[in-house]
């Protein structure tokens, strides 16, 4: 019998999914800056190999966070406007308040 998961059980999942592959994502660019800067290139001459791993880095944490606000339903909510209202009574006459 195939168990019916309901949204909240594969939501759960898919936040667990993108913790872990962005922790991976940190610990990869973490090691990755260390080997540039231990490298000693000017950044002139940083190699395009190089500057193609970030830019591949940057999307992957740029999918990474679309995919979490998207299984935790961030983009989907409205937030409420709890700034002050703030009434303006023009022609009012300060001695009669």
């Amino acid at each position: 019998m195939v168990k019916k998961l309901n949204k909240h059980d594969v939501n759960k999942k898919h936040i667990e999914f993108y913790d872990k592959v962005f922790n991976i994502l940190g610990f990869i660019l973490e090691e990755y800056s260390r080997e540039l800067t231990r490298a000693d290139i000017e950044f002139l001459e940083m190699s395009k190999n190089s500057i193609a791993v970030l830019d591949f880095l940057i999307s992957s944490v740029t999918k990474v966070q679309k995919g979490q606000r998207l299984a935790l339903g961030l983009d989907d909510k409205e937030f409420e406007d709890t700034s002050p209202k703030i009434n303006i009574i023009e022609g009012i006459n300060e001695s009669k308040i």
